[in-house]
Formats: C-alpha cells, structure tokens, sequence
C-alpha cells in the first residue's frame, strides 16, 4: 500500500509542474486537503516561425520568466475533489542590443474546477474527468492581451487516467496519461487541444525518476507571433521534461525537473526548470 500510494502521489505531481496546471485522475480522498507550491523558470532567445523553422533571434534578445503557483485540493467526498490554481509571474523581455528592457510582474490566470473519479481499476488505476473555469486576476484593454496572459475567461474538460504500471510493462512504476480541451471565450479563441504522457520509476525507497512528454496545440485565427507565449494564441510545441523527486516525510515531498522544447510551431525555443514541493495536510 506505500508503495501505492506514492505511485498515485507522484501522478498528481508530474502533472502540476506543466505550464497549464493540470491534474491527475486519482481522488484526494474525503476531508483531505493537498497544498502544491512551486516556483518555475523559463528562458529562451530563439523560436520557431508558423512553419515550424528555426529563428535565431535578435543579438541580446532573451525571454524569462519565473513564475511562483500555489495549487490547492480539497475532497468533497470519496470522488469529487475541488481544485484551484493561483499563478503569479515575473517576466523579463529584453528585446535586444540597444532596446529597452520590458519587466511585468502580477498575478496570472486562476483556474479553478471540479474533479469527478469515474471509477478505478482494483485501486491500482483510476479514471478521471475534470471541469474547470479560467479567470484572469489582471486586466486588459479590449480585445487586447497582457503580458500575464490574454485576459479572456475560459472553460477546460480533461479526463485523465493514471496509476501503477501493468507488470508486463514493469514490476515497479506508474504512469499518467491526460487529454483536455480548453476554450477562451474571445472571438479570436484559441482552442487548445494538449496530450500529457509520464512514466515513473522509483530508483531507491525514497528517490523516483520520470519523464514526461508534453503534446499541446494552441489555434487560433490571430497567428501574431509573442516571445512571451503568455500572450500568444497560435502555436504549438512538443517538450519533454526529466524529473527527480525525494520523499522527506508521509507529508512532505520535494520535486526537481529540467525541460527543453526541441520542436515548435510559431513559439519560443526555450528550456527551463521547476522546483515544487508537495504537502500534505
């Protein structure tokens, strides 16, 4: 059963570390609550142009952003879990030799939901569908963007299946698996379609690698290109993430993950990192 359940806890975070905070498909379980602080960084000086080619980018221009999000769960019941995500971001654009130096702070966009398990599998594997809202904690000028984000509120349905890994895959492991659809209510959209695929190992009782794969597709009829992707409505990436956790306690869990996109379509070339920590209260 430990070895289960850090199976199952390891699932929720891998998920949580992705720029579009997510979930995954197992119950927090009744009257429980779960808090997830994590701090993320994000550079990039080159990008892909809206035929998935390489731009290098301007002598001195460089892109970062470091973003602090505090995620919280709470369990309704045995199935339903409330979620909610508040981001706050620190940005620097430095647009090149020469160029001024634009730096934007603020709280992003807030992304709160309902979580429902549609069942599980001898409790080794579990089904889930999500339902949330978006709702930006800035604001902006009409049909206009932030360097927090677009400024549109929005709707998100995911469902989500994770757990331990069959044994004719692994005898230790698990995996996690996500598909959602969100939609911003704005005329210009986007739509976002994202695919999510992690596997895990443990390498020792209390140590865990895994690595992610990250599929997302952003549409929209405004294909304007932004170095800040926050401010972007169509492009497309593929990012593979590695990550290394360590259990410090049944409460408390400390994650690290470096990631690279080596393929884009109209967005950054970028890498960065995530560092968060997992309490359970």
């Amino acid at each position: 059963m430990k070895k289960l359940r850090l199976s199952l806890f390891a699932c929720l975070f891998f998920a949580l570390i992705l720029p579009f905070n997510a979930f995954a498909g197992f119950p927090i379980g009744k009257y429980r609550d779960i808090v997830v602080p994590s701090f993320n960084y994000y550079s990039q000086t080159d990008h892909y142009d809206v035929f998935g080619n390489y731009v290098k980018g301007a002598p001195g221009a460089r892109f970062s952003s470091y973003s602090f999000s505090l995620f919280a769960g709470y369990g309704i019941s045995r199935r339903l879990d409330f979620l909610v995500t508040v981001p706050y971001l620190y940005q620097v654009n430095n647009l090149g030799t020469g160029n001024k130096t634009i730096m934007t702070q603020g709280a992003g966009d807030l992304v709160a939901g309902l979580s429902y398990n549609i069942g599980n599998y001898n409790y080794l594997r579990y089904l889930s569908v999500q339902i949330s809202g978006v709702a930006p904690l800035y604001t902006v000028a009409a049909n206009s963007t932030s360097p927090l984000g677009l400024g549109d509120y929005g709707a998100e349905i995911k469902v989500m299946f994770c757990g331990a890994l069959p044994t004719f895959v692994a005898d230790k492991g698990y995996f996690n698996t996500e598909v959602a659809y969100r939609r911003y209510f704005n005329f210009q959209g986007p739509d976002q379609i994202s695919w999510l695929g992690t596997v895990g190992l443990p390498i020792s009782w209390h140590n865990q690698v895994s690595l992610d794969i990250t599929v997302f597709r952003s549409s929209s009829p405004n294909k304007t290109f932004n170095i800040n992707f926050n401010a972007e409505r169509d492009y497309a990436f593929v990012k593979p993430q590695l990550n290394f956790g360590h259990t410090f306690s049944r409460r408390f869990t400390l994650f690290a993950g470096g990631y690279y996109v080596p393929y884009g379509i109209n967005t950054g070339l970028g890498y960065g990192g995530a560092l968060t920590a997992i309490l359970k209260l």
